[in-house]
C-alpha cells in the first residue's frame, strides 16, 4: 500500500513528459472535483475510480486518475 500511495503521489507532482496521464489529489472533494474538471475542460478523461484513504483518524486524501483523450 505504501508503494502504491509513493507512485500515486509522485505521479501527482510530475506527469509524464507528454503529459498523456496526470493525477489529481486533494484533501478535499470540492477540490478535487475543480482538478479533474479543469482537466477535462482541457481534454483529459477520468481511467479510474474516485479513489481515498485516511490514516488513523487523519483527514481522507483523495485522487483520481485521468488520461488525454
Amino acid at each position: 500500500m505504501k508503494y502504491i500511495l509513493s507512485i500515486v503521489l509522485i505521479m501527482s507532482v510530475h506527469t509524464f513528459a507528454d503529459d498523456k496521464y496526470v493525477v489529481c489529489s486533494e484533501r478535499t472533494i470540492k477540490d478535487l472535483t475543480k482538478c479533474v474538471n479543469d482537466y477535462i475542460d482541457k481534454g483529459y478523461e477520468p481511467k479510474s475510480g474516485l479513489h481515498g484513504f485516511a490514516r488513523e483518524k487523519g483527514t481522507p486524501f483523495w485522487f483520481q486518475a485521468l488520461m488525454k483523450k
